[in-house]
Formats: structure tokens, sequence, C-alpha cells
């Protein structure tokens, strides 16, 4: 089969939005509006030329409605002064170094404690539109909370490109850190074991979450899919002496059978790849909610993981009130739409900061 690939050389004709990371500009030949990256290209202006990666929009992917800027003829952009070694996007046009966490030197007594994380309960999120609910919601529920958010190479390669990102990344109390091949965060670590030494033994988070940026994959097949790599997350996690959380992704809204109920994204990483015990943390569910997930759960334990069912939706009004006002859509679905999915990340949120549920 003959690969799609789709671009455009064309002209800036606006800029729509920048900041210190990106622009999003505006061509004469594409009806969408473009996104460049300014670890890569250097800014455009008006009637800057350019080559535009228009693939993702041809082929109505879920990037938002963007295309992306793949080169810009302008003055080259001068890098910056780095004495690490550690790469980014190896072997690619656009690779690059960073300053990876394990190279301090200061922090390598860190890296060696094996048991490092002390039974400290860490959060799996399948989906990027979990990221913001997740820190709404410990804000509320603790405004002096700390949430360091590490974001794994499964979805977008850069985190930029999300808004919610980007706003957050403006917080005090978040922190991002960015593993593998994914870029964009406060701090770059070569591997997930080492993020979650830093992001407990260092910066001492009250929250720590394992996630993606956007652009996960599916594929209609059991094992086809971006989540499979959450069991990886998980056996680090315990590996390292912590407890993973997993953020059940649920739905009795969405008519793809597998999705309905407890996701199969959710039940065959868990039950056919992890291998350290976790904990699953319902919201309140209607009786005949809950049979569907005990039945579909029927036969399937390998693991002792601990299931925690909530007879109340822990600290409802603050929750409600947080969830209710959110405009993060899932699947193109809202709160009112379908609010198990919603209620099933403050119901883990609230676990991990208070320790218990109703």
């Amino acid at each position: 089969m003959k690969k799609v690939q789709k671009e455009c050389w064309t002209v800036t004709e606006s800029i729509v939005f920048e900041d210190e990371t990106i622009q999003i500009v505006q061509t004469a030949d594409s009806s969408y509006p473009a996104i460049l990256y300014k670890r890569f290209f250097p800014a455009v202006s008006i009637g800057t030329k350019l080559v535009i990666n228009q693939t993702a929009t041809a082929l109505n992917l879920g990037t938002g409605g963007f295309d992306f800027v793949k080169h810009v003829f302008a003055s080259t952009r001068e890098s910056e002064k780095n004495e690490s070694h550690i790469m980014k996007l190896r072997y690619m046009p656009l690779q690059h170094v960073v300053n990876s966490l394990e190279e301090r030197k200061e922090l390598h007594p860190l890296f060696e404690n094996h048991s490092s994380l002390q039974n400290k309960k860490i959060i799996l999120a399948e989906l990027h539109s979990m990221v913001p609910i997740i820190y709404d919601v410990a804000i509320e529920l603790d405004e002096t909370a700390s949430c360091c958010f590490i974001f794994d190479d499964s979805a977008s390669l850069t985190i930029e490109i999300s808004s919610h990102i980007r706003r957050l990344q403006e917080l005090s109390n978040f922190h991002s850190i960015t593993i593998g091949q994914c870029i964009g965060g406060e701090f770059d670590a070569v591997s997930l074991a080492s993020a979650l030494q830093f992001a407990h033994g260092y910066l001492h988070a009250d929250l720590i979450v394992i996630s993606v940026g956007p652009g996960v994959v599916g594929t209609g097949t059991k094992y086809g899919h971006s989540a499979m790599d959450i069991a990886n997350w998980a056996n680090t996690v315990g590996a390292l002496g912590g407890c993973p959380v997993w953020i059940p992704r649920l739905s009795f809204a969405d008519n793809r059978d597998r999705h309905y109920g407890l996701s199969h994204h959710t039940i065959t990483p868990l039950y056919e790849f992890t291998y350290c015990p976790c904990m699953l943390i319902f919201p309140p569910l209607q009786i005949e909610q809950k049979k569907v997930i005990e039945a579909q759960l029927t036969n399937v334990s390998r693991v002792d993981h601990q299931l925690i069912y909530s007879s109340n939706l822990s600290n409802e009004e603050a929750v409600r009130r947080v969830l209710s006002v959110g405009k993060v859509k899932t699947m193109g679905r809202g709160y009112n739409d379908d609010p198990v999915f919603f209620e099933a990340i403050s119901e883990a949120v609230s676990f991990c900061l208070k320790g218990c549920t109703s």
C-alpha cells in the first residue's frame, strides 16, 4: 500500500497565536492553521515562505484541526549551547540535545534507591483529556497540592501542541517531565523510572501522574493501541516500590462494544500484561452499570488487583463544581453526556490525595 503523505509549499498570511513555545499561522494554501514549534524553527512573519505537512488533516485525523510546519525558508535558527549528550528524536532531521535529569551528578544518589517510591500512590491516566481534569480536581480538593505529570512517547512526541499543557505550564504547582522521545516538559528524563524517582524524591510532589500527550492510537484490535503501554508504567511503579492506581476508562455512552462499560483499553493491559498488584478506583455506579463491569471482569484476573467501588462521590460538591464547569471533552462528550468517565478520574485523584474513598 502506498503511504499517504501530503505537504504544501506556501506562505504565511497571518499569525493566529504565539507564545514562547509555538506559533499558529494561517497560510495561503490551506484552510487549516498550522503549528510551528519554536524549538525547531525560527518564528515567522507575514510573507515568510514555509512548507507544511498536511497528512493528518488530509486523513481527517484528530490533530485538533492543525497542519504542521515542516520547514521554514528563513535565517537559520541558532541552537543554544548545551553540554549534554542525550538526544531526542534521535537520527531524525529534528534531533536535538536536552538536559536530562540523569546527567545531573547531584541526583545520582537518588537514582540508586531501588525502592524509592515508598508505597507512593501513582496515577496512571490513559488519555490526555484526563490531564486537565486531574489537575483541576486536585487543586479544588487541596489548593496547596503540588502535581507532577510524566508524559511518555506513546502519543504526541511534543506536548506543546496541547493548549491544556501550555496553560498548566505557567502554574507554579504544576511540574512536567517528558521521557523517552517525548519533549516539551519542564524536565526531561531518559526513563520513566528516573522520572518517578525525581518527582517523588526531589520535587516531593503530592500527586504524581503518568500520562500522554494528545494523539493516542487505536486500531480496533486487542493489542494494537497505545493503552498497552500502561502495563509498562504499572510494572515500573511496582518495581520501584510504588502503588499503581489506574483510572478506569469507563463509559456508558460509547456505542462501541469494546469501550462500553470498562474499556478493553483498561482490561487488557491490566489483566494480561501487568505483573504487580494495582488499584482500580470506581466512582459510584448504578446497579446495572456495576453488573456490566463485574461481567466483563469474570475470569480475567491473573494478578490480585484491588478494586474499590465508592458508594458516594468523594467531596461531591467540590468535584461536581469542577466537572460541570469544565470544558474538557472526551471522544466529543462532556460531563453531562458521560458522567462516569469524569467521576472515575475525580475519584482516583481524591483517593490518592486523601488516602480513602467514601
